[in-house]
């Protein structure tokens, strides 16, 4: 007798692999698109902490579990000084594609971190935040069509996104309507 839901579990898994996948992508994207060596130093200082404390928290680090709003409140008030600096020393277009960049590869993040979760809170959180990242990326994909590097990569990791979403939410949907998958 085989396991409730192995396929499905399968197919949420790999889903999740491919939101991985586009926030590599997405942060690809974002060094391409910033093309400014300061700036990409900030991409990294925005974007590299809240990923490596979701893979902590995905890991059960006790420390970073039982703090974990604490670092959230650090990571924010890193996220305000570093836009803060960019905004003082660039001009607001570049400033405000940096701002955009950096934050639509937080979406990413976000929705990857709760990508495989059970609780129905955190699963809004995972569609919301996968929507509105294409939603941001969307007319930036328009926009990049001259740049045809860049328009490739952001089609290619808007394809890759939205397929993760929909492998995994087609799954949990399948598993709910069978019974096997209750959410909390």
């Amino acid at each position: 007798m085989g396991i409730k839901g192995k396929k499905e579990g399968i197919y949420r898994l790999l889903g999740s692999i491919l939101l991985l996948i586009s926030l590599v992508l997405g942060l690809l994207l974002g060094f391409l698109t910033l093309n400014n060596l300061l700036l990409s130093i900030t991409l990294i200082l925005i974007t590299v902490p809240p990923f490596a404390l979701s893979i902590l928290l995905k890991l059960e680090q006790d420390f970073f579990v039982n703090n974990a709003k604490r670092f959230l409140y650090l990571l924010l008030i890193e996220n305000i000084v570093v836009n803060s600096i960019i905004f003082a020393f660039y001009n607001t277009s570049v400033a405000l594609t940096s701002v955009i960049t950096s934050s639509s590869i937080i979406l990413l993040i976000i929705c990857w971190h709760f990508s495989l979760s059970i609780y129905k809170k955190n699963k809004i959180i995972f569609f919301i935040c996968g929507v509105s990242y294409i939603l941001v990326n969307t007319p930036i994909l328009l926009d990049s069509v001259s740049a045809y590097h860049l328009f490739i990569i952001n089609l290619i990791l808007l394809i890759i996104l939205s397929l993760g979403l929909l492998l995994i939410i087609s799954a949990e949907l399948i598993m709910k309507k069978k019974g096997w998958l209750k959410y909390i």
